[in-house]
C-alpha cells in the first residue's frame, strides 16, 4: 500500500489502517501542526516571558491592573534603560489584565516593547493556527472521497 489509499470504506494514512474520515482530518490536522512547531515556540516563548510573574512590592494600583512585572518589561528596560521616544512621541500600549485591558500611552521604548512582547506573541499563535487549519483542510480535500471532503469553512 502507498501512504494514502482507500480501504473498503476507510482510509489508508501513513501506517493508520481503517481509518475514518474524522481520524484521517485528525491526523493530517496533528502532522500539520508537528511541521509548524517552530513558530509555535517562538510564539510561546513571547507569550511566556510577557507574563507578569515577579512580583514587585509598591506597585501602583496593582490589586486593579497586574499584580507583578514581566521579563520581558525587565529585560527591556534594564536593555534600554531610560531611552524614550523622539519628539514627544507617546504611543499607546496594553496594559492591565485582559478583563480590564486598556491602552496606556508611554514615551519610553523600553516600556512599549515590554508591554506588546506577549501580544506579538499572540498574533504568531493566531496566524500559526490559521495556516496550520488551511492546510490541513487543503490535504484532506485532496485526499478524502468527494463525500468527505470539506466543502466551505472560514478557513
Amino acid at each position: 500500500m502507498d501512504t494514502t489509499e482507500e480501504l473498503n470504506g476507510t482510509y489508508f494514512y501513513h501506517g493508520h489502517a481503517n481509518v475514518t474520515p474524522g481520524e484521517l482530518f485528525d491526523l493530517i490536522f496533528l502532522e500539520q501542526l508537528a511541521d509548524s512547531l517552530g513558530v509555535t515556540t517562538e510564539a510561546a516563548t513571547l507569550v511566556l516571558i510577557g507574563q507578569p510573574i515577579i512580583p514587585v512590592s509598591g506597585k501602583l494600583a496593582a490589586a486593579e491592573n497586574t499584580p507583578g512585572t514581566s521579563i520581558a518589561s525587565v529585560l527591556s528596560r534594564r536593555i534600554l534603560k531610560d531611552i524614550r521616544f523622539p519628539f514627544g512621541i507617546r504611543p499607546s500600549a496594553p496594559m492591565g489584565k485582559f478583563s480590564k485591558l486598556k491602552m496606556v500611552p508611554t514615551n519610553k521604548i523600553a516600556t512599549f516593547i515590554g508591554r506588546w512582547i506577549p501580544f506579538i506573541g499572540y498574533a504568531q499563535l493566531i496566524i500559526m493556527l490559521e495556516v496550520v487549519a488551511k492546510n490541513t483542510r487543503n490535504k484532506y480535500n485532496l485526499i478524502a472521497r468527494p463525500k468527505d471532503r470539506i466543502q466551505w469553512t472560514y478557513f
